[in-house]
């Protein structure tokens, strides 16, 4: 049983240093979804062995190597300061071998990251609109580009819709 937990552990750790090699070797870097889940899945494992390889796992100095190697793994895939200080606690003896603290902080980035990226295209969606608002104001001639058809958002709901179609028939 203890041969198979250093087994997976050795396999994991083989495949997410796999996935930071293509991270460093492409310029673009990974997408946020293959990191997320290369991070969640090795917090799983890591916290699944810490319960099942306990006894190894928890001797100072065995234990204490294997975290930090885990820690900088998981820094180098999240690039979160925050995750960091977080696992940290895993390094605090008897504590840290009964949370499953990676899993926590991995999901807790996820979090964090998924509302950073929604209010960053929220944010690019209304700069567009202002532009396109502006080249309308700035066309007055034109009364069909008051109002246009085409720039209404899918996350308008049916009654603003149709609202909005019937306030443009009445000023016909």
């Amino acid at each position: 049983m203890i041969s198979l937990a250093i087994f997976i552990s050795d396999i994991v750790h083989i495949l997410i240093m796999s996935v930071v090699r293509q991270k460093r070797s492409n310029k673009s870097g990974l997408d946020f979804q293959v990191r997320a889940t290369a991070a969640l899945g090795l917090s799983i494992v890591v916290d699944a062995l810490d319960y099942v390889g306990a006894p190894i796992f928890a001797l100072p100095i065995i234990g204490d190597v294997a975290d930090v190697i885990v820690m900088a793994t998981l820094y180098h895939l999240t690039g979160s300061k925050t995750s960091a200080a977080v696992n940290s606690i895993e390094l605090i003896p008897f504590i840290g071998d009964m949370l499953p603290t990676y899993t926590i902080s991995t999901l807790l980035w996820i979090l964090r990251e998924s509302v950073k990226r929604k209010g960053n295209d929220r944010l690019e969606a209304s700069e567009s609109d202002q532009a396109h608002s502006i080249a309308r104001i700035n066309d007055p001639m034109e009364q069909t580009n008051i109002v246009d058809l085409d720039s209404i958002t899918t996350r308008e709901s049916l009654r603003t819709k149709a609202m909005r179609r019937y306030a443009i028939f009445r000023s016909r």
